[in-house]
């Protein structure tokens, strides 16, 4: 039999299980305590509240300032309907996933046969140009009336 120092294939084995002993040891010291969730942001808008055009129980908010549409979430805007709030609460964290053909659907169908100038031109403009943005889910907390829409605010 020959000693354990003799051995190499045992002295590298044994080398590699202490180097990974000691590497998951430190990765397990520099893990953080699962930190606790942290709570969404709460943002703050105002607009005018409208009826949703593709149903009549949802209400949307249109900012003016920031020309974003909002469809709105957690709670009755029937009453407020016609007014212009300030609403806190806070956007969904989904991923929305917006279709469409870039630049555009007339570009994308011309494959190889379009002009590579008249292609680029087409994607300054950038995509979905002419198509309005689509709205952003927020989950009202609190309500606050600011007054009356100016006529033909919508």
């Amino acid at each position: 039999m020959t000693p354990i120092a003799n051995d190499p294939r045992l002295v590298a084995s044994l080398v590699a299980a202490a180097v990974a002993s000691m590497l998951t040891a430190a990765a397990a010291q520099s893990k953080p305590d699962s930190p606790a969730q942290p709570s969404p942001s709460l943002t703050t808008v105002s607009g005018c509240v409208d009826v949703a055009k593709n149903n009549r129980r949802a209400f949307t908010l249109a900012d003016s300032l920031q020309g974003d549409t909002y469809t709105l979430k957690g709670v009755n805007m029937r009453d407020y309907v016609g007014k212009q709030v300030e609403l806190t609460g806070s956007t969904s964290k989904g991923l929305k996933v917006v279709g469409g053909l870039y630049p555009s659907p007339n570009v994308a169908a011309q494959a190889g046969s379009i002009d590579a100038t008249q292609a680029a031109m087409a994607a300054q403009a950038g995509p979905n140009q002419n198509q309005p943005r689509p709205p952003i889910e927020f989950t009202v907390k609190s309500v606050r009336t600011i007054g009356a829409c100016p006529p033909g605010a919508k």
